[in-house]
This record gives structure tokens, C-alpha cells and sequence, in this order.
């Protein structure tokens, strides 16, 4: 029985890794390079969380970037599955294999388990987070496994940390209202509100282990700032206030950078001027404190923060970023990175699909982004008429409402993070965008028995 069960994570696990297989090698992304260089060489970076890069160094047993991304779809396999079970007990695991199959290749899910990225662990924090809330039957060990899978996928990312909490507060007031009837019966807020605690602790922890800082992120001034430029609102800003304030932009403010991604990576950047990620945080908060405190200012930032969240929910292309002839530069930070820590697979990477290969075939998501893009609508337009509809909507057993719930107010908090806060950008959003198809496939899962006699009735009377 446990040989089975293993079998199975295992199998699952692989299922997931369909896109690095079809790639020959795991997949790779600009940050790639700075999550292998500040794990393996135990370097806090300034503008990311080192959790990440301590998993490569840890699960990779620095030999091979292959056991990472095994190790996270193991991780995403097992999480999904107890999702699934909590909708239909009696499913087979055959059908879930399918299912992770067909959603490996034609959705985000497999192509982000498949990255050497933190992405996909947005979504188990969300699952995990849920599974904690939950109350259900659980072992024990069970438990153990979800709040260690939460207390990583909150550090994976700097953006979880807000995400869970969002999306915990959110659960909260839903189960308060008459939206899901029995809703605040079927959940314990207690635990996941601990985990999370610990979360935030453990990151502060681990810093101080390998830094000698609990401060967990040193770079989040530079990004809000990015986000001010991308707005418009730091211009405004600067032409309101620096014929009285002296701040450390004014000097600049008619020649900024174009964007945000010019501020933040550009050497010639008003950044790098200003005493970099590290030695502009006093000027730079100086600039952000005041903005959020002038009522124009922070009607612009909140009318532009509406509108770039909104706009994120549409963002759901799948390959943002992974298509690129950069990678197979070796000034390129994931060229570096592999060729220093694992260069007994430098030659597989470079012949990738990614870079190319052998035969030039690349990769080319035109096919899937449109599989992906109809899925999305039908889905979405599935979800609209039942949750529309007061008799839809209450036939659907409590369980499967939640989870579908909690999914989806996870896709609406992180377009609204990453809206409000970062960029714009397909990669942050198509992240977790799979799960609104995966809601339609838990509803049909949790009427399994249902249209299975209404099916087999129809056949009998033909």
C-alpha cells in the first residue's frame, strides 16, 4: 500500500515535469541566475527572498537542477491531490494523473513547476492555506506536511506574504456572511493564522542565519518606486513638491527613466546614482512616505492601482519571458549560474529547447497560449452562470464551494498585488490563472456520481 502511494506522488510528480522533459532541461527565467548564485553561494539578495535559492542549494544536493524542479511538482502533486480529494474522495488516481497531464501541458501549472522560479509556489500557499482552514479528518503528519509547505510557499516569494494574508482576512469575512451557507462551520482560522505568524518569523530566522539581518526584504522601496514610475505618479509628484522639498529625484525629474525596469536594472539609473538597492532606502521611503500622505497623489496612486489590477487579470500568456536567445549568452546570469554550480549540465542546458538546440527548434507557446486563452473564457463563463445563479451555486456541496472560492479570490488578491505593486506583466499572473479551469474540473469532479447516472440513464433510454 505505502509502495503504491509512493508510486503514485512519483508518478504525479513526473506528470508535472512534461514541459521541462519536452524542453530537455528545466526551464529557465532571468532570475533564474540569482536564486542559483544566492543559494549556492549563501548570499541574501537585495531585491529577493534567499528561501528559494536555499531550496536549489538543498534539493539540487549540488549536482543537478533536475532534483529541484522534481522536488517542487512532488511538492505541487501532492498539495493538488489532497485539493482533489477534498471534492471527491473516491476519485481514481488515474484520472488525476490525466488531469495533471493535460494541465501540465496545456495550462501554466506544468510550465511553472517546471521553472527554476518560486512562481508556482503562490498556488501552495493558497492550497495549503485552505487545507489548514479546513475542518476535516487530517493525520496528524498531514498537518506537519501542509504548515511546511505553507511556512516555505510564504517565503518563496515576497509577494506571498501579502497574498496569504489577503486571502485569509478575505475567507474570514466570506464565511461571516449568508454567501456559503455553513461556511463558518466547515472553517478554523486558528492554525492557518499561527502558520502564517511562524512564516514571517521563520523568514526573519533565516536571514539572520545567513545574513545577520532579520530584515526580510531589502529591496521593496525600489519596486514601489518602479511602480511610482510606471504610474506616472512619481512624476507628478516630483513637479508638485520639489519647488519646496529638496528630495533626491528632483535633480532628475524631467529626465527619469522610461521605466520602471530601466530604474531598477539600468547602471546609468537614478538608483545606482543614489547609493543603489541598499543605500536609497532612507530617500527613496522619503519620497514613498510622503507621496502615500498627499491626498492627490494617493488618488492617483489608488485610480492607477484599480485599473493595473484589472488590466493583470487579462495578462494570462503563458511562456512570459521563457523565450529568449539571452539564455544561451554566457554573460547571461542563469548561463553563469549553471556553468559555476552545475557544470556537468552546462551542455544540456545549452541545448535545450530554450536555447535552441541542436536542430534550432526553440519553444513556441502559440499553440498552447491559444488552448490555454479558450479554456480560460470557457471557464470563466462556466463559473459566471453558477455562481450567478442562487440554485446553481447551492447545489454545489460545501467543500467544493470553498476551494473554488479560495481559488478564486487567490487570482483575484495576486493581480491586485502584483497590479498595485509591481508590474503589469503575464508571468505573475498566468501563475495561478490555471487554477480558474481547475475550479470547473473540482465542480464536475464533486458531481462525478451525478453525471455519471444521468449519463448512463440517457444511454439506457437510447
Amino acid at each position: 500500500m505505502l509502495l503504491k502511494k509512493i508510486l503514485f506522488y512519483l508518478l504525479a510528480a513526473f506528470t508535472l515535469l512534461i514541459p521541462a522533459f519536452y524542453n530537455g532541461y528545466p526551464l529557465v527565467y532571468s532570475d533564474t541566475g540569482s536564486y542559483i548564485f544566492s543559494g549556492m553561494d549563501l548570499v541574501i539578495p537585495e531585491h529577493r527572498t534567499i528561501m528559494y535559492g536555499l531550496f536549489i542549494r538543498f534539493f539540487s544536493l549540488s549536482f543537478s537542477l533536475w532534483l529541484v524542479v522534481f522536488m517542487q511538482s512532488l511538492m505541487v502533486s501532492y498539495v493538488l491531490w489532497h485539493i482533489t480529494k477534498a471534492v471527491n474522495k473516491n476519485i481514481s488516481k488515474r484520472l488525476f494523473l490525466v488531469i495533471m497531464a493535460l494541465f501540465s501541458g496545456f495550462t501554466g501549472l506544468g510550465w511553472y513547476s517546471s521553472q527554476i522560479m518560486p512562481d508556482i509556489f503562490t498556488v501552495t500557499a493558497i492550497c495549503t492555506l485552505f487545507l489548514l482552514a479546513l475542518k476535516s479528518d487530517y493525520k496528524v503528519y498531514q498537518k506537519i506536511i501542509f504548515s511546511v509547505f505553507l511556512i516555505f510557499s510564504i517565503n518563496a516569494h515576497f509577494s506571498n506574504y501579502l497574498i496569504v494574508v489577503l486571502i485569509i482576512l478575505g475567507l474570514f469575512i466570506i464565511s461571516r456572511t449568508k454567501f456559503i451557507p455553513k461556511a463558518k462551520q466547515e472553517l478554523s482560522f486558528l492554525l492557518p493564522t499561527i502558520i502564517i505568524a511562524v512564516s514571517i518569523l521563520t523568514g526573519s530566522l533565516v536571514n539572520y542565519a545567513v545574513g545577520r539581518t532579520f530584515k526580510m526584504n531589502q529591496g521593496s522601496h525600489v519596486f514601489l518606486m518602479g511602480k511610482m514610475l510606471d504610474s506616472g505618479v512619481l512624476k507628478s509628484f516630483l513637479d508638485d513638491k520639489c519647488k519646496d522639498e529638496n528630495y533626491v529625484l528632483c535633480q532628475c525629474k524631467d529626465s527619469l527613466p522610461n521605466t520602471s525596469r530601466e530604474l531598477l536594472w539600468d547602471p546609468k539609473s537614478p538608483l545606482y546614482k543614489n547609493g543603489g538597492w541598499e543605500g536609497s532606502q532612507q530617500s527613496f521611503n522619503k519620497i514613498i512616505g510622503d507621496i502615500f500622505t498627499s491626498p492627490k497623489h494617493l488618488a492617483l496612486f489608488t485610480y492607477n492601482a484599480t485599473f493595473s489590477s484589472i488590466i493583470q487579470l487579462f495578462q494570462n500568456d503563458v511562456g512570459s519571458g521563457l523565450v529568449s536567445t539571452w539564455y544561451k549568452d554566457p554573460t547571461s546570469p542563469p548561463y553563469g549560474a549553471i556553468s559555476k554550480h552545475f557544470p556537468f549540465e552546462l551542455n544540456q542546458y545549452k541545448q535545450s529547447r530554450q536555447n535552441g538546440n541542436l536542430w534550432d527548434q526553440g519553444l513556441d507557446f502559440t499553440f498552447i497560449n491559444y488552448i490555454n486563452n479558450i479554456l480560460l473564457v470557457l471557464s470563466s463563463v462556466f463559473l459566471f452562470f453558477i455562481f450567478t445563479s442562487k440554485s446553481k451555486r447551492e447545489s454545489i456541496d460545501i467543500h467544493t464551494h470553498l476551494i473554488v472560492i479560495t481559488l478564486l479570490l487567490g487570482v483575484l488578491v495576486n493581480a491586485i498585488v502584483a497590479g498595485s505593486l509591481a508590474n503589469v506583466y503575464d508571468r505573475l499572473q498566468c501563475r495561478i490563472s490555471w487554477t480558474i479551469i481547475f475550479c470547473v474540473v473540482l465542480i464536475l469532479l464533486s458531481k462525478k456520481e451525478y453525471l455519471t447516472n444521468k449519463v448512463e440513464s440517457f444511454l439506457a433510454r437510447k
